[in-house]
């Protein structure tokens, strides 16, 4: 049964490894570009991050930890456990750092275990997930929480099926913490060395070099979290800079350091208990010398040398504790010194404000002196300004007169410009209307849109001839306003209808009128609108006829369509839209063919072959020769 389980579990695994290989290669195939792009931030990150500091330090090694541990690289555990060890040092108990910042803490402690709890390092995954949820609960990261609560679920199954146990030495070397120790004790040294460094170089008057040591100091304990060393330093760097009037960059520091005096430490500052039976020389009771700083120097030299001791015993956790207090009694001697360096300070600025005093008293007489003179030029000046503003008031009402005269002729001007406008474009309305009203409308449009001097074209019209029969006898009976009225009623329906049917007059006659379908503008099958015009225009007079609205009045009607040139013809002083072609010709011969087949509509061949559909009860083409051809055409005769 095991080695079938066995079996099972190594099966399921090669299968999510399988799907973890093709799942990778797919995205490689459709992402290139993506994982290009992030594989350089990545590189860039990891050249960078050593010169970072603090938090921004822990972000990195975060950001490097989660993209190798998608990767599945080794490198995931070396980032990770970097970054755990900077985020204890960083938020430590005794540090003063915005817990709103702790979800950085969380995500170095549960990747960390997450990459533990994957290579089997269970217990070693538990102690490291059990923080990361302790963490979470107390800035209340449920997302955070809830990933750490299912590690520790299923760790805890496999310690409850007894699959796992932790070996003795594990644990006392867990327990022990001796990397943590070690590299705590190598950064406090690294900072006591540059701010020892720039000490030095403060003291013998190079501020530029102190200012560099003390900010590589400022950085390190960004690592360590240390914001009350963090702020002693920026202030003296600030103070450094003030000296060397760098006033911007000093200001820059001082406010830093200002914005975190105020802050007070969130946590309880727990420091393992030092065994003083072991060493009664640590009271400092038993300790008597006159000297003050001379006995702190005393404490200092004994607690180094039970430090050293306990360091051979390999006795860390005491070692640490009495290194923390070889610390604070550096801090002690160092505040000493500052006190009186202080004191000696106050005395300089003391004499300096009496020399100062002295100074100002002797510039006092000199300002009285300076001001009986100002007083002096400053009414000489205010009399000479006083005439300026005279002169240059009366310059400015001069020239404002002028201007306004000016205007006043300007605005006559416009006025009169705007009137002449006006006049101008009801003029060309006018023109326009009446143009259009002696013209068919496209024919308008083209003659004011297009240049009057541009050549003519070919184009495929169909041409209609109308003709009206017996005109000269109906002219007689009527005296010249009733055949004007006469013209009117007939012409007038006739011209709609042409219009309706998207055609253009092109000749008015007395007793007719000729008329094209296509040009200048083409509007579909011309020849189908031409038929139904023609076809209208003989429904409507029969009405007229019935109706006695005119006098009885009988037309003819030849339809005929082929290429023509249209265009302008005429010169400068006389221009008319004109369509010339054989065409013409023919639908003028092919109209009065009506008077010998007593019909009133006649088409050719030409426009049969374009109507859709097809006239009903058409009649059979009939072969003819009109006048001025030598071939013959085929006509149809419409009744």
């Amino acid at each position: 049964m095991d080695k079938i389980k066995i079996s099972r579990t190594l099966s399921s695994k090669l299968n999510l490894a399988y799907a973890t290989i093709i799942l990778v290669f797919l995205l490689s195939a459709f992402f290139p570009q993506h994982i290009k792009a992030q594989e350089f931030s990545i590189e860039q990150t990891e050249a960078e991050y050593k010169n970072l500091y603090g938090l921004d330090k822990l972000k990195a090694l975060n950001k490097l930890t989660l993209y190798y541990y998608t990767q599945g690289s080794s490198k995931a555990l070396k980032y990770a456990r970097r970054a755990r060890i900077l985020s204890d040092n960083i938020f430590i108990k005794s540090n003063t750092v915005d817990p709103s910042e702790r979800n950085h803490q969380i995500q170095a402690y549960l990747q960390l275990g997450k990459l533990y709890y994957d290579r089997k390092k269970y217990f070693e995954s538990q102690k490291h997930l059990a923080n990361a949820k302790s963490i979470s609960e107390k800035i209340n990261h449920q997302v955070y929480f809830d990933e750490a609560e299912i590690y520790l679920k299923k760790i805890q199954a496999l310690i409850d099926a007894g699959e796992v146990k932790e070996t003795f030495f594990s644990k006392t070397l867990s327990n022990l913490k001796i990397g943590q120790t070690i590299n705590e004790t190598v950064a406090e040294i690294k900072i006591e060395a540059e701010i020892e460094f720039g000490k030095q170089k403060e003291k013998n008057g190079n501020f530029l070099g102190a200012i560099t040591n003390y900010k590589n100091a400022v950085n390190l304990l960004k690592n360590e979290g240390k914001t009350k060393k963090i702020n002693e330093l920026q202030l003296k760097i600030a103070i450094l800079l003030d000296s060397l009037d760098q006033h911007v960059k000093a200001q820059q520091f001082l406010k830093e350091a200002i914005s975190e005096i105020d802050t007070e430490s969130t946590y309880d500052d727990i420091t393992p208990e030092i065994d003083n039976s072991l060493h009664p020389l640590l009271d400092t009771k038993t300790v008597q010398v006159k000297n003050p700083q001379e006995s702190l120097r005393v404490k200092q030299q004994e607690i180094k040398d039970i430090l050293i001791g306990y360091t051979k015993e390999e006795n860390f956790e005491q070692s640490l504790a009495y290194y923390k207090l070889y610390q604070e009694l550096s801090q002690k001697m160092e505040e000493d010194s500052l006190k009186t360096v202080f004191e000696n300070e106050q005395k300089t600025k003391e004499i300096f404000l009496l020399k100062q005093q002295k100074t100002v008293a002797d510039l006092n007489v000199k300002v009285i002196n300076k001001e009986k003179e100002r007083q002096i030029q400053l009414r000489n000046t205010s009399i000479i300004i006083t005439l300026l503003i005279l002169i240059s008031t009366l310059v400015t009402l001069y020239f404002y007169i002028s201007k306004k005269r000016e205007h006043k002729k300007l605005t006559i001007v416009h006025n009169d410009l705007n009137k002449t406008k006006s006049k101008l474009v009801d003029a060309e309305q006018r023109i326009i209307k009446l143009l259009k009203q002696q013209l068919s409308i496209d024919v308008a449009t083209e003659l004011l849109t297009n240049d009057s001097n541009s050549l003519g074209e070919n184009r495929f019209v169909c041409i209609m001839f109308l003709d009206i029969r017996d005109f000269t006898s109906i002219a007689e009976k009527l005296n010249p306003e009733e055949l004007i009225n006469y013209q009117n009623n007939v012409f007038g329906f006739m011209i709609d209808i042409i219009q309706k049917y998207n055609g253009t007059i092109n000749q008015l006659l007395g007793d007719g009128f000729m008329a094209t379908f296509g040009a200048p503008v083409s509007h579909g099958n011309d020849c189908q609108n031409a038929f139904l015009a023609a076809k209208e225009i003989l429904v409507e007079i029969k009405k007229q006829n019935d109706s006695k609205h005119i006098q009885e009045t009988k037309i003819g009607i030849g339809l005929h369509a082929g290429d023509v040139v249209t265009g302008n013809v005429g010169n400068e002083s006389r221009k008319q839209y004109s369509v010339t072609g054989n065409p013409v010709i023919i639908a003028s011969r092919v109209e009065q063919l009506n008077k010998e087949y007593k019909t009133q509509l006649i088409i050719t061949e030409e426009v049969h072959k374009n109507l859709d559909p097809i006239p009903e009860h058409s009649q059979p083409f009939i072969e003819v020769i009109v006048k001025g051809r030598s071939k013959s055409i085929k006509i149809m005769l419409i009744q």
